[in-house]
């Protein structure tokens, strides 16, 4: 049953998601930094998947390392510039060294 649940949340999240970029075309992600946490596998890497395909340039974060190995495989092979940090958000010393790894990679971005 929890699966079942998470997995209705997890496609609600991925149609909203694809919904709000469809409505907000005027917004480019085109060269703009995204960071997901829990990016490596389920509905983070989905979002960092359809964030890659608008143009923008994914960092994805998670616990275990194989996995984001796997992740970014996968969104390399789509084209996607992938940055791949190993932390754990639970820890905000963690969480200061991922946000200061993807500003070290690709320096502050916004959306315009």
């Amino acid at each position: 049953m929890k699966a079942r649940t998470a997995l209705g949340v997890g496609a609600l999240a991925l149609l909203t998601v694809r919904h709000l970029l469809g409505r907000t075309r005027a917004m480019s992600f085109h060269g703009a930094t995204v960071l997901i946490t829990g990016g490596s596998r389920g509905l983070g890497l989905l979002l960092a998947r359809e964030f890659g395909a608008e143009g923008a340039r994914v960092a994805i974060c998670a616990r275990d390392a194989d996995e984001l190995d796997t992740a970014a495989a996968d969104l390399e092979a789509r084209g996607i510039a992938v940055l791949t940090l190993r932390g754990d958000v639970t820890d905000s010393s963690q969480v200061e060294g991922i946000v200061h790894g993807v500003r070290a990679r690709w320096g502050r971005s916004t959306c315009s």
